[in-house]
């Protein structure tokens, strides 16, 4: 920048109040530019109230007054009350024209914005606020400083050309330094001549016009060309925004270049603009997306016809309102090149090629650009067609903006044709009877229009069968159908009634999961599915097959706001699911490649952390329930990276089963945690139960039984108090000689638990024959005790199983008075949770027993 704010000093605190999480976050962009100090975001005016408490400066805001116009006039003026000084505060509204009748609206409000907020509009409205807002100890400058010194670091610091221009006389009064950058011309040859001079194209003719517009308009926009130094020129658009200045009423230009990325963006948003608008037929938004978007004069969508007895037909047209409806039927040359599959670009002359249909040419249409329109088995379905009478400068992003139309055209008559057949033949597959990819992605866009209304998170979800290949071509085709149909059926049985589960294409299914609350709710369905796809399949034959799934997520707004962006960045979070070795799922994230480079640097880490001294045996305190006295403790496994710090179990206990480190590591668990154990017993006089968990990794080893043997022998420590822990989910036909395994230890004298109970798909048979002395009931269900009667239910189911199995029952996640009373009443026997300790380390836990030795001896008994 050319200038700076005063050291320390930056814009002061700024509030948003939207309802629109996408407008808050194009918002927060533009004011983190702009250093801003703090920036404060709600989603509606009672959230926003919650900011003017003591402490709390506000010295800029953006509020909404598309809901209750009197609540936003109101808070405004508790805002300024609030700030005892007048602050520079911009509306919004809730579409393009709301604003401009203001009547009813705070006197305040010195700009508007339409809703849904474009940067570029946001930008020059902070720019034009940041102009008359008063500076309370402006900078000493010479008499002849322009009038932009005091807030020239946003002034200088705009990658836009920016001039600040007299709407009387149309005198430049000054322009930044990428305005003086582009024209090649000095900052003195330019301040104080016409800004119709150097060739732009704002004559004065045009200023008479756009003072009149600004009148009752926010801004104005148009497109000029520009020039540049060296004598070309090129083209650009003009925003131009009214803005107070001590008094005087001055007029903020801002000339943004039409390059290739400029394009695209312009694509996106009309092409987006034009899929969503339900209320429009969408052929006809789309043809006028592309004549708002090129300036065109001429649009015409055509249909292909559907057989040798058809003809083509228009199905969307747009035409300036100097051309008559007889230019559609003289296109045919055009229409008959298209529809056969070439591309008419003609950026400009067009009139002149041969290609050109006589009426285009009479017309003098210098611009024609055509693209077939292709379904989804490549096949032309119809045709688009843009033409205007001025010259386009060529850009690839126009070929490329053209396509992306045709694409969202040729979805759209291809649905058109699905409809026409029938929903059953057309728009659902005829094996599973979910809808087929068109009407997912129908569904899709609908999803995203509806989510995007309400200010909402959806999630899309691709679910792939893995091995599914090696299903079909050692089964047969047959038994691949029947895999399909399965998982189809547990698709739709794990979702809501308002969901959307399609399928996609071959092994592939698809998930629209909407009104989400928060990411943790999608993670849980997701995790439900993967558990649900474990269980064993019972083919028609007798034979049971094991079938798993993979599963790649991506969220609405926050990963992207595309349909066909969402579907890919949940294909990508699919294969790197697949990459952590199936049969889980994970979340899109946008440096997947930098994330998977990461994951290989942490598997080389954790094959050191055992030498190098870096994981550590934590134990968290189980209680008995009725004495509340400590009885046992769980081994839980941490690494403590010197660099990472403590990485999460979650992330990197998956990473040792997929590269089989888990088999020395838990080997070493097992070693210290029974070393530990055996020292308190001597220490303490405890005989604490310790419980280990043991991976379905370690349950394959066929020496299991002989190194849990040898490590109690080394370390000195009772058989009868291991308990070893082995999850619910273990499937006993794909471990072999797994009950065998299990009885071994337990004729050591270890103990046996069923971890994780309720979450695996166990039968009763499967827990009758299953070796267990102890059943844990996993957290999920006793964290739902007074909130859920279903899980409450299915708790007192387990108690009342276990005790008739003689089994002992172990509550994890107790964390609440609730959650115990219930528990002690209902007969379970030990507890586990926060409510009593969180997982210690050795150190921690060694005073842990101290204290409780101290609090024996000055009470004199020690409990049951």
């Amino acid at each position: 920048m050319s200038a700076a704010l005063p050291e320390g000093q930056g814009q002061g605190s700024a509030l948003i109040v939207a309802g629109d999480r996408g407008d808050r976050r194009v918002l927060f962009d533009v004011l983190d530019q702009h250093a801003f100090d703090e920036i404060y975001s709600a989603k509606d005016i009672a959230q926003a109230r919650e900011f003017l408490g003591p402490g709390i400066n506000i010295d800029f805001a953006f509020i909404e007054f598309s809901e209750d116009v009197r609540e936003a006039t109101a808070f405004c003026a508790e805002l300024l009350a609030h700030a005892r000084r007048a602050i520079p505060i911009i509306g919004i509204v809730g579409a393009v024209g709301d604003g401009r009748n203001r009547a009813g609206f705070p006197d305040c409000i010195r700009e508007w914005l339409s809703g849904p907020v474009r940067p570029a509009d946001a930008q020059a409205s902070l720019l034009a606020a940041l102009a008359e807002r008063p500076v309370e100890e402006p900078r000493a400058v010479a008499p002849a400083a322009p009038v932009v010194d005091r807030y020239r670091f946003a002034f200088d610091g705009s990658l836009d050309e920016l001039a600040l221009v007299d709407p009387a006389s149309g005198r430049i009064l000054d322009v930044n330094d990428t305005f003086v950058r582009r024209s090649g011309h000095a900052r003195a040859q330019l301040v104080g001549s016409d800004i119709g001079g150097y060739d732009f194209v704002v004559a004065p003719e045009q200023r008479r016009e756009i003072a009149t517009r600004l009148a009752n308009e926010s801004s104005v926009q148009l497109r000029v060309r520009k020039p540049r130094a060296g004598g070309n020129s090129y083209p650009v658009d003009v925003s131009i925004r009214n803005a107070m200045h001590e008094d005087r009423v001055v007029q903020f230009y801002t000339f943004r270049e039409i390059g290739e990325l400029s394009r695209l963006q312009e694509t996106m948003a009309a092409l987006l603009g034009a899929t969503r608008d339900e209320s429009r037929d969408t052929a006809e938004a789309i043809v006028q997306g592309v004549a708002d978007w090129l300036g065109a004069d001429l649009v015409l969508a055509i249909e292909a016809a559907p057989d040798a007895t058809s003809q083509s037909k228009i199905v969307g047209a747009y035409r300036r309102f100097d051309l008559d409806d007889g230019v559609d039927a003289n296109c045919d040359g055009l229409s008959r090149a298209l529809l056969g599959g070439e591309e008419v670009l003609l950026p400009a002359h067009a009139w002149a090629a041969p290609v050109t249909d006589p009426l285009l040419r009479e017309r003098g249409f210098e611009c024609v650009l055509g693209m077939p329109v292709r379904g989804e088995r490549n096949d032309c379905v119809g045709a688009l067609l843009a033409a205007r009478r001025e010259a386009l400068v060529a850009d690839p992003s126009v070929v490329t903006g053209m396509r992306l139309f045709a694409r969202a055209l040729g979805a759209e008559l291809e649905l058109r044709h699905a409809r026409a057949q029938g929903r059953s033949d057309g728009l659902r597959d005829p094996l599973t009877g979910l809808p087929n990819r068109l009407l997912f992605n129908d569904r899709l866009n609908s999803a995203l229009a509806e989510a995007h209304r309400g200010g909402e998170m959806l999630a899309v979800v691709f679910v792939d069968v893995d091995r599914f290949k090696t299903i079909n071509d050692s089964l047969g085709h047959a038994v691949g159908d029947q895999v399909l149909i399965a998982v189809a059926q547990r698709l739709k049985s794990n979702v809501r009634g308002t969901d959307t589960v399609a399928r996609y294409a071959g092994d592939e299914f698809t998930l629209i999961l909407r009104h989400i609350v928060q990411r943790d709710d999608v993670l849980r369905i997701a995790e439900k599915i993967v558990r649900a796809m474990e269980v064993p399949l019972q083919l028609a034959d007798g034979l049971e097959l094991s079938i798993t799934t993979s599963l790649g997520l991506s969220f609405y707004p926050d990963d992207a706001v595309e349909a066909e962006r969402l579907l890919k960045q949940a294909d990508v979070a699919m294969y790197s699911a697949k990459g952590m070795g199936r049969n889980n799922f994970q979340a899109y994230v946008a440096v997947s490649e930098e994330s998977h480079r990461q994951r290989l640097a942490l598997e080389s880490k954790l094959r050191q952390a055992e030498r190098n001294g870096e994981l550590r045996v934590f134990f968290q305190p189980q209680v008995d329930a009725r004495s509340e006295d400590i009885v046992g403790m769980e081994a839980l496994l941490r690494w403590e990276h010197p660099e990472l710090g403590m990485i999460s179990p979650g992330f990197f206990v998956p990473l040792a089963e997929d590269t089989g480190l888990i088999i020395p590591i838990g080997e070493w668990v097992l070693t210290a945690a029974c070393r530990e154990a055996r020292r308190w017993q001597r220490e303490y006089g405890l005989a604490l139960r310790l419980g280990v968990n043991l991976s379905p990794l370690q349950l394959r080893q066929p020496g299991l039984v002989q190194t849990v043997g040898r490590v109690l022998h080394e370390t000195g420590l009772d058989p009868r108090q291991l308990d070893l822990e082995v999850t619910e989910s273990i499937n006993v036909k794909s471990i072999p000689n797994l009950i065998e395994t299990l009885n071994a230890l337990r004729d050591m004298g270890c103990g046996v638990s069923i971890d994780d109970f309720g979450t695996g798909q166990s039968s009763l048979d499967y827990i009758k024959r299953f070796p267990a002395d102890r059943i844990k009931i996993d957290q999920a269900f006793v964290r739902n005790i007074g909130l859920d009667p279903d899980d409450e239910a299915i708790v007192r189911a387990t108690l009342s199983m276990a005790h008739s199995l003689n089994c002992e029952v172990v509550a994890e996640g107790v964390e609440t008075e609730q959650h115990f009373e219930f528990l002690r009443n209902e007969g379970c026997d030990v507890l586990q949770g926060f409510l009593f300790c969180r997982p210690l380390s050795v150190a921690s836990f060694d005073n842990l027993l101290k204290e409780r030795a101290r609090l024996l001896g000055a009470g004199g008994a020690r409990p049951a």
